[in-house]
């Protein structure tokens, strides 16, 4: 992060996915961090795979914004 975002710490970045909405933050959980496919994760929360698609994306641009403004 430090590379591309000097201004951002990792402490930030945490804090920032805590303060997701819940559906953007269980999408973004299980697509970066534990490896799931969107398929995977429509079939686990009961979504289409569109729907997955659609969380992580905004998850994604919310989480850009705020680094944005560091």
């Amino acid at each position: 992060i430090s590379d591309y975002m000097p201004n951002v710490s990792p402490e930030m970045v945490m804090e920032s996915i805590q303060d997701l909405p819940a559906g953007y933050k269980m999408v973004l959980n299980m697509y970066v961090f534990d490896g799931y496919s969107h398929k995977e994760i429509a079939e686990e929360l009961q979504v289409s795979v569109n729907t997955s698609k659609t969380q992580l994306l905004k998850a994604r641009r919310k989480l850009k914004e705020q680094f944005n403004k560091a």
